[in-house]
C-alpha cells in the first residue's frame, strides 16, 4: 500500500478541496484490514511489510487533512472507539497473563502499531477532540496503572527490569506510552474518592520507580491515596522524557493535582520539583522544565481560585528566579514560550471576568503592569512562537480589563513600532524600511533572554501579531485604528537585505493578518477613512511581493475587507482578478493580475508608486525585471502624463550611489523606451542622462546585471538624430567597452545586440575592423565578445571586404581549436550560422565559397569533444554547429540550390544523426531540432521518415525534447541503418551504449539488439562498421571503448550467437580488442576487452575457443586488479552454462590470490581446464 494514496482520486469524483472527509471510505477500509489482525499472532516478514504499508497509507490520508483536521470529527466515532476497544481488549490480556504468571500471547510490533495509529490520529486531530471518544470505565484505571509501572516480578538476566511493563518499554512504543498515558489523565477525572480506587492503603514503594525515599518524604509529606501515590511515581520520571511523553505525563500530573481529593499534595510536589531543579543539572534541565512548565500551563484552568496563590507563589519565587540567566531559557524558545503560556494562564485564572466592567477607578491586581511590561518585551524575541504566544495572551489579558485599560495596551503596542528614543526606526522619504528600530526589552523575554544578536524583522512582526490578535478581539477603536494602519501599511512593504537574502516576509504575512482582524471585527464606519489606503496596499502586495505566502496572505485580507467592510473600490472585479489561485504564480500576478486590476485609475497610480518605490528597488534583480516589465503594462493603460512622470522618476536615479536603484531605473526605462516612438526626443534625453551614471556602478558586484540592462536600453532607444550627435560614439565607447571586458554571457548577449543595432543605423565598416582586431585580444573576454558580435552586423551585399573579412576571422577561430577558448568556438560557431543565412533582396551576403567554408567548419564542430573540469564543454561548440546548420540548410531552397550539393548535405545529415543517438540530452535535442527544420523545408534525403518530432513540441521552451520518451527515439533511428548513414549511426550510437547511466545504456541498446534480431542481414554490416571504429581509433578511448562495450552488449544481449556468419568479423574484433594489452594503462580499457573475451567464451559460435587463447592476457596480467576480477568474471560466465563446472576449476578460480605473487603457475591450469569445457 502507497503513501500516495491520499493524492488518489476521491471516492466521490470531486475535486480535492477541504470541504469534507473524502477518503472517508477508503480510511475506513483500510482499519477495518487492521483491526482483524490478531494481535496475538507473530506475523512472517511479508505480513509485516503489508501492515507497515497499511499503516502508511492510513497516516499518509491523516496528514492530508492537516490544514483543516475539523473535517474527520464526524467520523471520529467511526474511527477511534473500535481502535480503543482493541487496544482495551489488548490490555486486559496483557493484565491477566501477568496475574497468572502465564506466557503472554500478544505481539509487541503489532502492539506498537496500534499505538502508532492512534497517536497518529491525535496527532493530527489534537487530544482534546480525541480524548472524549476513550473509553472512560473506571475498571481501565488501575489496569493503566499497573502497566505503566515498573514490573512486581524481580528481574533476571533474561528479563531486566523496566519502567513500565516488558511489552511496551521499548524506545519505539512511545507512540503507545504516549497513548496510554493520555487515556490515564482521562480517567482521572473520575468523580469518585481515589482511595475508595485504591487496591490497598500501604504506601507506595517509591524506589521501585526511581525516585529515592528523600524525595518521595518530599512529595508524599500529606495524604495521598495509594493509588495517587502510583500515578505521581510513574509519571514523575517521565517528565524527564523529550516529547509527547513528557507533555502527556505533565497532563496527568494536572490532572491527579487538581482533583479534590488529592490539591492537599500540591505543596509536596512544588517542594520536591523546587528541590530537583535547584539540585539538577543545568545542562539537561530542558526536558524537565518544558514539562514542569506544561503542568504549571495547565494548572489554572483545573485549580480553584482559592489555589492559584499556591501556584503563583512557585512560579515567581522558585521556577522564574532559577530561570533567569540559565541557558536552559536563553537557548530554548520553547521554554520562553512555556514560561509566557504558563504564567499567562495564571493571570487569566486570577483575572477572570470581575474586571471587564468599564470601571476607571478600578484596582487592578498588584503585578499586572509588570506582567504586561514582560508580554511586550516577549513580542521581540527571536523566537516566532514566543512571539506569538506573547501577542495571545497579551490580547486575552486586554479583553478581560475595562476598555480604557485595553485602550492604552492598544496605544502601547502601536508605540512598539516607532523603537525607543535612543533608537528610533528608520525609513525612508516614501516608506521603506532601513532601520526597523531598537527594542525597549534589554533583558530579553522575561529576563530569560532570547533577544536578537542583530536587529531584524523580530519586533515588528511581534508587535504586528499582537495587534492582530487584538483586533480580532474587538480591542482596537477608533483612536487607535488610524495609528495601526498608517503603521501596518508601512509593514506590509517591510524587507531588509541580509547578505544575500533578505528578511521580513514574516512582517509583511503578519501585516496582512492585522489588516484581515481590523476588517473581520472592527465596525466599518471606523475604518472608512482608511479603506482606500488599506484596499489599494493590500493590492500592490498582493500582485507585487515576492513571497508567494505573503501575496496570498494579503489577497486573502483584501477579500475579508470587501466581504465585511464594503468599503473598497470597485472591490468585488477587482477580488475576481487577484484570488488566491491569479496571485500564486510571481509571473501571472505581475503579468496578468495586475495589469487587470489596473484599468482602475485609483490602484494604477498606486500600483505605479509601489514599483518606482518598492519593487525597482528590490534587492533581487529578478524582481526589478519583473517589476520593469509589469510597469510597461501598466504605462499602457495611463496616459502620456504617467509615462512622463516615470521616464522622470527613474531617469533620477540613474545618478544614484545604490547599485540596485542604477539596474532597476536602467530595466524601467528599457520597457518604457517601448512605448517612445522613433522620432520621440524622449530617446535622446535618455541617451543623454546615461552618462549620469557613477563609474562605481561599473565595480561592484551588480555591474554585470547593469551592463547588460545598459546594452538592452540602447538597442531600444538608438535612431539616426540620436547617432549623428558628435558626442555619442564617445558614450558608446565607453560602455561598449566595458561591457566586452566582463566575463557574464548575457552582457556579451547585450553587447552583440548593441553592435547589431548600429549596423542598421550606420556603416558597419568600423565596428567590424574593430571587432576583428578584438578576435586576437590576450583579453579572453574582449575576444568572446567580439566572436558573438560580428554574428549580428548587419553586412552589406555580396561581394564585400567587410563580410569576407568577417568571416575568414571567424573561421580563423575555429582552425585552431586547441589554441582558442571553448567559449569563443561556441560564439564564432553561432556568428557564422547567422552570418550564412543573411540575405538582401533575396540575396546571400556570404560568396558560395565562403558559404562552402562555413558549411565545412560547422561539420567539423560537429567533432569538438573537447574536455576541462567543467566536463564535456565540447558539447556547446557541438550544439552551435547542430543550430546553425539547420538554421542555414533551412533558409536555403531545395532541392536545387547549387549551394548544397548533394555530398555536402550527406555530410551535414550524417553529423546531424550522429549527434541525435549521442549520450548528451541536450545534444539530442538540438539535433532533433535541425533534422525537424529541415525536414520542414521540403529537404529529402535516405530516411527522411526515421528521427522525427514535431518541431512545435522541440521549441516549446526549449525543453521540449525532455518529454520524448527516449527508447522510443533511440527505437526511431534503428531504419537508418538500412541507409547510407548507418555509419553516422553506429558512431553516435557507441557513445549511448557505452554511457555509465543505464538507463540510457539500456535505451540505446535495446533497440538496436531488437532490431538486428529481427533484421539479420545487418548484423554483419554494423560489426564492420564497429571494427572501423575500431582500427581507426586504436589511441582513442573516447571512441575504442564504447565501440568495444557495444560488441560486448550484443554478445549479452544474444544477439551475435544467432548469427555464425559474423564470426570472422568477431575474430577480428577480438583481435584488435586484445591487441597491445600489456602496455596499456586505461584500467577501463583492459576490463572492457576482457569482458568481451569472457563474452565469447559462453557463446555458442566457433569464438569460444579463440577467446581462450586471449584468457591469459587478463589472468596473467601486472596489474593484480585485473587479475582478481578476470577470475571472478570468468566463475560467474562458466557458472551460467549448462555444463557444470568442474570442481578444479571452480577451487582454482576461487582459491588462488590473484593479487598476489603465486598465481603464474595457476594460468596454465586454468586454461586447460577451460579448453576441457568448451
Amino acid at each position: 500500500m502507497s503513501k500516495d494514496l491520499a493524492s488518489a482520486p476521491l471516492e466521490d469524483d470531486s475535486d480535492p478541496t477541504y470541504t469534507h472527509f473524502a477518503h472517508r471510505g477508503e480510511f475506513l477500509g483500510l482499519l477495518e484490514r487492521f483491526l482483524k489482525l490478531d494481535i496475538s499472532r507473530e506475523p512472517d516478514t511479508k505480513e509485516e511489510e503489508e501492515e507497515e504499508g497499511s499503516i502508511t497509507s492510513l497516516g499518509a490520508i491523516l496528514d492530508y487533512y492537516l490544514p483543516l483536521p475539523g473535517l474527520l470529527d464526524p467520523s471520529l466515532d467511526e474511527i477511534v472507539p473500535p481502535l480503543m476497544d482493541q487496544l482495551g481488549q489488548t490490555l486486559h490480556m496483557i493484565s491477566e497473563g501477568t496475574d497468572t504468571k502465564r506466557p503472554i500471547s500478544v505481539n509487541s510490533k503489532r502492539l506498537e502499531r496500534l499505538g502508532r495509529l492512534l497517536n497518529w490520529i491525535v496527532k493530527v486531530r489534537g487530544w482534546k477532540a480525541v480524548v472524549p471518544h476513550f473509553p472512560s470505565s473506571i475498571p481501565f484505571l488501575p489496569l493503566l496503572v499497573t502497566l505503566l509501572s515498573p514490573s512486581t516480578a524481580p528481574s533476571t538476566s533474561t528479563t531486566p527490569s523496566t519502567p513500565h511493563h516488558p511489552l511496551i518499554s521499548s524506545p519505539e512504543a512511545w507512540e503507545l506510552r504516549a497513548v496510554l498515558l493520555l487515556w490515564l489523565a482521562l480517567l482521572l477525572t473520575v468523580p469518585f474518592n481515589l482511595t475508595a480506587l485504591s487496591s490497598s492503603t500501604t504506601p507506595v514503594s517509591s524506589t521501585a520507580y526511581g525516585i529515592d525515599l528523600p524525595a518521595s518524604a518530599i512529595l508524599f509529606k500529606a495524604p495521598l491515596a495509594s493509588l495517587g501515590q502510583q500515578v505521581a511515581s510513574l509519571s514523575l520520571p517521565l517528565l524527564s522524557r523529550p516529547g509527547k511523553e513528557g507533555a502527556y505525563s505533565a497532563l496527568v500530573l494536572a490532572r491527579l493535582y487538581s482533583r479534590e481529593d488529592t490539591v492537599q499534595a500540591l505543596q509536596g510536589f512544588f517542594d520536591w520539583a523546587s528541590s530537583e531543579i535547584q539540585e539538577g543539572e543545568r545542562e539537561g534541565e530542558a526536558n524537565f522544565v518544558a514539562s514542569i512548565l506544561e503542568f504549571l500551563a495547565l494548572l489554572p484552568s483545573l485549580l480553584k481560585p482559592k489555589h492559584l496563590p499556591l501556584l503563583e507563589e512557585f512560579i515567581d519565587e522558585k521556577l522564574l528566579p532559577h530561570l533567569r540567566g540559565s541557558r536552559t531559557a536563553a537557548g530554548s524558545g520553547l521554554i520562553r514560550k512555556l514560561a509566557i503560556k504558563a504564567k499567562g494562564r495564571l493571570w487569566l485564572a486570577k483575572l477572570g471576568k470581575g474586571y471587564a466592567d468599564d470601571q476607571d477607578e478600578i484596582d487592578l491586581p498588584e503585578g499586572l503592569e509588570e506582567w504586561l511590561d514582560d508580554l511586550m518585551g516577549g513580542l521581540s524575541d527571536k523566537d516566532t512562537i514566543v512571539r506569538y504566544s506573547s501577542a495571545k495572551y497579551l490580547a486575552r489579558l486586554s479583553s478581560l480589563l475595562p476598555p480604557s485599560f485595553s485602550a492604552q495596551i492598544v496605544g502601547a503596542v502601536i508605540a512598539l513600532f516607532e523603537g525607543t528614543e535612543d533608537e528610533p526606526v528608520t525609513m525612508t522619504s516614501f516608506g521603506t524600511m532601513i532601520d526597523p528600530g531598537g527594542s525597549s526589552s534589554t533583558g530579553g523575554t522575561m529576563g530569560f533572554g532570547g533577544a536578537e544578536s542583530v536587529r531584524g524583522e523580530s519586533r515588528w512582526h511581534g508587535v504586528c501579531l499582537a495587534l492582530a490578535e487584538l483586533a480580532r478581539r474587538g480591542l482596537v477603536g477608533e483612536d487607535e485604528a488610524g495609528g495601526a494602519v498608517k503603521w501596518v501599511i508601512k509593514a506590509l512593504t517591510f524587507d531588509l537585505r541580509r547578505a544575500s537574502h533578505s528578511i521580513g516576509a514574516n512582517v509583511r504575512d503578519a501585516a496582512a493578518y492585522l489588516l484581515w482582524s481590523l476588517s473581520r471585527a472592527c465596525p466599518p464606519d471606523i475604518l472608512r477613512p482608511y479603506a482606500e489606503d488599506m484596499a489599494t496596499c493590500l493590492i500592490c502586495v498582493a500582485v507585487f511581493d515576492r513571497e508567494v505566502g505573503v501575496r496570498r496572505a494579503a489577497s486573502a485580507a483584501y477579500q475579508e475587507g470587501v466581504g465585511r467592510l464594503g468599503l473598497y473600490p470597485e472591490g468585488i472585479d477587482v477580488l475576481a482578478k487577484t484570488d488566491f489561485y491569479s496571485v500564486s504564480v510571481r509571473r501571472m500576478a505581475f503579468n496578468t493580475a495586475a495589469p487587470a486590476v489596473a484599468i482602475y485609475k485609483i490602484y494604477r497610480d498606486k500600483m505605479r508608486n509601489h514599483l518606482h518605490r518598492i519593487t525597482l528597488r528590490h534587492w533581487d534583480s529578478a524582481m526589478r525585471i519583473q517589476a520593469s516589465q509589469a510597469l510597461q503594462s501598466l504605462l499602457r493603460l495611463g496616459g502620456d502624463a504617467d509615462l512622463q512622470d516615470s521616464l522622470e522618476r527613474e531617469l533620477n536615479e540613474l545618478p544614484s550611489l545604490d547599485a540596485v536603484n542604477v539596474h532597476g531605473a536602467l530595466v524601467a526605462l528599457t520597457q518604457m523606451s517601448h512605448l517612445l516612438c522613433d522620432k520621440d526626443e524622449r530617446r535622446q534625453t535618455i541617451f543623454e542622462t546615461l552618462s549620469n551614471i557613477r563609474p562605481a556602478s561599473f565595480v561592484v558586484s551588480q555591474a554585470s546585471d547593469i551592463l547588460s540592462a545598459l546594452c538592452s536600453l540602447l538597442v531600444i532607444i538608438l535612431n539616426e538624430p540620436i547617432i549623428s550627435t558628435s558626442s555619442t560614439q564617445a558614450v558608446l565607447d565607453k560602455y561598449l567597452d566595458l561591457a566586452m571586458k566582463r566575463r557574464e554571457p548575457e552582457v556579451h548577449e547585450g553587447v552583440a545586440r548593441v553592435y547589431g543595432r548600429l549596423s542598421e543605423l550606420r556603416s558597419p565598416e568600423k565596428d567590424v575592423t574593430k571587432l576583428v582586431a578584438d578576435l586576437k585580444s590576450f583579453r579572453i573576454a574582449q575576444r568572446q565578445a567580439a566572436s558573438l558580435a560580428l554574428g549580428y552586423i548587419h553586412y552589406p551585399s555580396s561581394p564585400s571586404t567587410l563580410t569576407d573579412k568577417a568571416v575568414k576571422a571567424l573561421l580563423a577561430i575555429l582552425e585552431h581549436p586547441e589554441k582558442i577558448d571553448v567559449e569563443s568556438r561556441r560564439a564564432s560557431t553561432r556568428s557564422l550560422g547567422n552570418i550564412a543565412i543573411q540575405r538582401i533582396n533575396g540575396k546571400l551576403v556570404v560568396s558560395p565559397s565562403q558559404f562552402t567554408s562555413i558549411i565545412h567548419s560547422l561539420i567539423t564542430g560537429l567533432e569538438d569533444y573537447t574536455t576541462d573540469q567543467r566536463g564535456d564543454v565540447g558539447s556547446w561548440v557541438r550544439v552551435e554547429s547542430l543550430s546553425s546548420l539547420g538554421r542555414v540548410v533551412s533558409s536555403l531552397d531545395p532541392p536545387s540550390d547549387h549551394l548544397m550539393t548533394a555530398d555536402l548535405l550527406d555530410k551535414v545529415l550524417g553529423g546531424m544523426i550522429k549527434q541525435g543517438v549521442e549520450k548528451l540530452e541536450s545534444v539530442r535535442g538540438e539535433s532533433a531540432l535541425a533534422l525537424s527544420r529541415i525536414r520542414e523545408k521540403g529537404w529529402s534525403w535516405d530516411g527522411k521518415e526515421n528521427m522525427a518530432a514535431p518541431i512545435s513540441q522541440l521549441q516549446e521552451k526549449g525543453e521540449g525534447f525532455r518529454y520524448i520518451d527516449q527508447k522510443e527515439w533511440f527505437n526511431s533511428s534503428m531504419p537508418i541503418l538500412q541507409t547510407t548513414f548507418r555509419k553516422s549511426l553506429m558512431a553516435g550510437l557507441i557513445h549511448s551504449i557505452g554511457s555509465q547511466v543505464i538507463t540510457l545504456s539500456n535505451a540505446a541498446s535495446q533497440p538496436l539488439s531488437s532490431y538486428l534480431t529481427t533484421h539479420p542481414s545487418l548484423v554483419r554490416p554494423v560489426l564492420g562498421v564497429l571494427l572501423e571504429l575500431l582500427e581507426k581509433n586504436y589511441t582513442s578511448n573516447r571512441i575504442f571503448i564504447p565501440a568495444l562495450q557495444t560488441v560486448h552488449r550484443l554478445y549479452t544481449d544474444g544477439v551475435l550467437n544467432l548469427f555464425e556468419d559474423a564470426n570472422s568479423v568477431c575474430a577480428d574484433i577480438l583481435t584488435i580488442g586484445c591487441k597491445g594489452l600489456g602496455s596499456i594503462k586505461s584500467i577501463e580499457r583492459i576490463t572492457v576487452s576482457m569482458r568481451v573475451v569472457i563474452a565469447c567464451l559462453t557463446s555458442s559460435s566457433d569464438m569460444r575457443l579463440k577467446a581462450v587463447g586471449y584468457v591469459p592476457l587478463f589472468l596473467g596480467h601486472r596489474f593484480p586488479r585485473i587479475r582478481a576480477i578476470s577470475s571472478e568474471e570468468i566463475y560467474l560466465a562458466l557458472s551460467s552454462l549448462e555444463e557444470e563446472i568442474p570442481e578444479e576449476l571452480e577451487e582454482v578460480l576461487t582459491e588462488t590470490e590473484w593479487t598476489g605473487s603465486g598465481y603464474v603457475e595457476e594460468v596454465g591450469k586454468v586454461i586447460n581446464l577451460i579448453k576441457a569445457i568448451v
